[in-house]
């Protein structure tokens, strides 16, 4: 099984940074930085965190689950292997990457734009803005409808992160960390990504360069490549030397 007795403020931790510097600048990030520039913030919020909790508990259950089939060492290899691929893939992407590009619309905000028109429903405005800026409630029948833009926010989210590196990176640490510090970790790191693209997205997306934080990123990975590495080794160490204690 994973480690459900490691360290909780480790697992935090590493999951909460794993997750801001692999969601800054990602297709989910543009998802909600655009759809917050025509709709309700707080609607469009309630969407897209809804959508990455969803998805890191799943991913984590997935990750607490996987060792309850292989053993604990197999995971954690596989772990290593998992962080070390993405972190070397991440320093390539920002190596090989042109410095003109920086000045350019990121590409994860053309498919994130491309993603919101697609989606688009045919009537207009959905989720109309009332004179104090405030979303206007739509009815039927008086009953209160759910409104189409925190479906359009949840569904546009949710499939934009499945399979994506950050919940295959959840999957990974959750097989190799406390599961649950794992999920309190991205969730909370979700919160704080999906309301900085809500509130000053734009602005934040041309400020930070794209190569800065895929080599952040990059670097991050490999760390947490090296730090699963050396607990195996430990562990392997401390198995081998129990019998000589005795």
């Amino acid at each position: 099984m994973a480690d459900p007795d490691g360290s909780f403020v480790s697992g935090f931790f590493s999951s909460l940074a794993m997750i801001i510097v692999t969601e800054l600048g990602d297709k989910t990030f543009f998802i909600a930085a655009i759809m917050a520039m025509r709709y309700s913030r707080l609607i469009v919020f309630s969407g897209a965190i809804g959508a990455l909790a969803v998805m890191t508990v799943l991913s984590a259950a997935l990750g607490y689950l996987v060792p309850t089939l292989l053993p604990v060492k197999y995971t954690q290899v596989l772990a290593v292997f998992l962080f070390g691929y993405f972190g070397c893939k991440l320093l390539w992407e920002a190596w090989t990457a042109d410095p003109s590009d920086d000045e350019e619309e990121p590409e994860e905000m053309k498919e994130a734009a491309e993603a919101i028109n697609s989606g688009k429903h045919d009537e207009e405005d959905p989720e109309a803005l009332d004179e104090a800026g405030s979303p206007v409630v739509l009815r039927k029948r008086g009953k209160a409808r759910l409104s189409p833009i925190f479906l359009q926010a949840f569904s546009l989210t949710f499939v934009a992160e499945w399979g994506d590196r950050s919940q295959i990176a959840t999957i990974a640490m959750a097989a190799a960390k406390n599961p649950y510090a794992v999920t309190a970790g991205g969730v909370i790191g979700h919160s704080l990504c999906t309301g900085l693209a809500v509130f000053s997205g734009r602005l934040l997306a041309q400020k930070i360069s794209p190569r800065t934080v895929s080599y952040l990123g990059g670097v991050l990975f490999l760390l947490f490549a090296v730090g699963t590495a050396l607990g195996l080794t430990t562990q392997r160490l401390d198995t081998a030397s129990r019998p000589l204690r005795s």
